[in-house]
């Protein structure tokens, strides 16, 4: 039995939604196909993807955060942008590992069929290919660029599929951003990010927290409500998770803080708020 959720958007493109709630994306060219993001890793990830597509696979990951990078340990090699190594050592270890099956227990749903959750904690990393911004994976009739979209950490990465006009951009850019973590950039480096973003060829955008596709005049949005939050017109933010929460910060940095303006949430804190 699987628990992921499937959802072909396009003929070339699926949404794939884990048993926890995170979204990643497959694409697939007439020659190879990219699965971008693996979520937490809970069931049999790579036989799924094998049974939407036999193209010889490619698989990048957005960033290095628990919901995005814990599957990836059933691959033998993906891509990651070197400054988010640490991050994803950190995130895959198994003492994040036991989390993420504490957190799975609090669904009440049955494992999948086959998910052994001893082996899961140990399970061993990847390889890790670096990635750069810039590169290009010709899948073959569609190319994926890779995106700078620093903010919500330092080496995140969208996938830009220029000839559809659609960006991924895993929690890169969203109606709910967090900037307040140990690894995130400043509100002006997230700035500089948008200003580039609104830039690229690209109509609708899918993330990882919501279901695309999603209109780039979203991004404006974002855009404004970066330039406008500041710490005396945002509210304190309750971390999900509570006191767990606050190992992401990072001693000093105050906060965090939540600035909401026409369906945008942006999370910082006095470090980050730094234009």
């Amino acid at each position: 039995m699987s628990l992921y959720n499937v959802r072909q958007v396009y003929q070339w493109l699926w949404d794939i939604t884990d048993p926890m709630g995170v979204r990643f994306y497959l694409v697939a060219g007439t020659d190879r196909s990219l699965l971008y993001d693996t979520g937490f890793g809970i069931g049999g990830l790579a036989g799924l993807v094998r049974s939407l597509t036999d193209l010889p696979l490619t698989v990048v990951l957005g960033h290095g955060h628990i919901d995005h990078a814990n599957g990836a340990y059933q691959f033998e090699k993906v891509y990651l942008h070197p400054s988010e190594n640490g991050l994803f050592a950190e995130h895959t270890d198994p003492a994040f590992r036991r989390e993420v099956i504490a957190r799975y227990a609090d669904t009440g749903k049955p494992y999948p069929e086959g998910f052994d959750a001893d082996a899961y904690i140990v399970a061993p990393p990847p390889e890790l290919l670096p990635l750069s911004f810039g590169d290009a994976f010709d899948l073959g009739g569609i190319t994926v660029e890779v995106i700078d979209m620093g903010g919500h950490t330092a080496g995140s990465a969208g996938l830009l599929i220029r000839e559809k006009r659609v960006l991924l951009d895993s929690d890169a850019a969203s109606r709910h951003v967090w900037l307040w973590m140990e690894q995130s950039l400043t509100m002006g480096e997230y700035i500089a990010t948008l200003r580039r973003t609104l830039e690229l060829g690209f109509d609708v955008y899918f993330p990882a927290h919501w279901q695309g596709p999603l209109p780039k005049s979203d991004m404006e949005i974002f855009l404004r409500a970066a330039l406008e939050a500041q710490l005396d017109n945002s509210e304190p933010y309750d971390r999900p998770g509570g006191n767990d929460q606050k190992r992401y910060d990072r001693p000093g940095d105050g906060g965090p803080y939540i600035y909401r303006t026409d369906g945008a949430e942006l999370v910082f804190n006095a470090r980050t708020a730094k234009k």
